[in-house]
């Protein structure tokens, strides 16, 4: 199945954060080694052309549930599904496309596919479109999503699939939702896709989930990840703060390493006020979806000559379920409150410890009433 990939497999895949991301900081327009960082001999490593992937690293990982903002879908998968996605004999994706001045979506949906053992272990080059091709080799087992009425009258074309139940419509009726299946694959399969359950929730558009920085979600949802000293945390780590503040960073943005004594600053003067800060070292995560060790090592020595204590944690194969794909411009801010949502705005850019503290304060009036 040969499709427009423009913007399909665009939100999830663990390498597209450093794929997309610009080469500079806050929308500055410049290499790594053009940084004049203040810490030495923290330039980013640009030797990854030609490394090999396994594109099958780079699929959706199992949760418990799924949510998508953007499409107005809250969704669980059967565990057998579930399991068959861990062993990896099934490849989770998403696939989305938009009309031509990016306004609104066309289609945007999940589907499932199949695996051999070759397709599993099968390794692509760094770059071009290795693991699209990939993906297309795959055999459709089924799909759930939405689709404006042109693609609604391109199912089979988009979802590989050949059997289609209208599961419902959007609020302004300009959308219709479906769950497909493939007739093809063995039983116990289709039976999996017509097992999920689903609902429905608000639409937000596209300019929506731009100015707030997440395009599949309003809570971070179930994670866990490794600080660069091994150490772990997971969704939990958020409830030790009313407001948790989440800095997305790489170790060679100029910006970034300056903003982190301010942070610092910050969380050690707003800790008793219930506010905590944590750092996502971005570039930890190499084009191949697999951890530089080479970077752990810098932002290791970042945080001890910054006098950083926060934890620096390393982005997971889902990405923050989704929250970290996509970004463009570093570093980046959000915000938590103790039960995993996010509230208030994305900041792009760094700030004055002044300047955090101004916006802090203002979310934190609404969190804690």
């Amino acid at each position: 199945m040969q499709i427009n990939r423009k913007k399909w497999y665009a939100l999830f895949l663990s390498g597209l954060c450093c794929l997309t991301l610009l080469n500079g900081c806050a929308n500055e327009k410049k290499s790594p080694s053009e940084d004049n960082t203040d810490v030495e001999d923290l330039e980013a490593d640009s030797g990854m052309e030609h490394e090999m992937y396994k594109p099958s690293d780079l699929t959706i990982p199992s949760q418990e549930v799924y949510e998508y903002s953007f499409m107005g879908l809250r969704f669980s998968l059967p565990e057998s599904l579930l399991e068959r996605m861990d062993q990896k004999e099934v490849a989770m994706l998403p696939l989305w496309e938009v009309n031509d001045d990016e306004t609104a979506i066309r289609s945007a949906f999940l589907c499932w596919k199949s695996m051999t053992e070759e397709q599993r272990d099968m390794e692509v080059e760094n770059g071009g479109n290795g693991f699209y091709d990939w993906a297309d080799s795959l055999e459709a087992i089924g799909a759930i999503g939405i689709y404006d009425s042109d693609a609604a009258g391109r199912l089979n074309e988009l979802t590989g699939c050949t059997e289609h139940k209208e599961i419902g419509k959007s609020e302004d009726g300009a959308y219709s939702y479906y769950l497909s299946t493939n007739p093809a694959v063995e039983d116990a399969m289709q039976e999996e896709i017509t097992g999920i359950s689903y609902e429905l929730i608000p639409m937000t558009s596209l300019d929506e989930e731009e100015s707030s920085g997440s395009a599949t979600m309003v809570n971070v949802g179930e994670f866990s990840m490794e600080d660069i000293t091994g150490e772990s945390y997971t969704q939990e780590m958020f409830a030790d703060y009313d407001l948790t503040l989440v800095n997305i960073f790489t170790t060679w943005c100029s910006p970034c390493v300056k903003e982190i004594p301010e942070l610092e600053m910050l969380k050690n003067e707003m800790a008793d006020q219930g506010v905590g800060v944590v750092g996502i070292v971005l570039d930890t995560i190499g084009e191949s979806g697999s951890v530089d060790e080479e970077v752990v090592e810098k932002a290791k020595l970042l945080a001890e000559r910054t006098g950083a204590t926060y934890p620096f944690l390393i982005p997971d194969t889902g990405l923050l379920n989704g929250r970290l794909a996509g970004i463009n411009a570093v570093p980046e801010t959000f915000f938590v409150d103790k039960e995993g949502n996010i509230v208030g705005e994305t900041y792009t850019g760094a700030h004055s410890l002044e300047e955090w503290k101004s916006i802090v304060e203002e979310i934190l009036k609404g969190v804690q009433q």
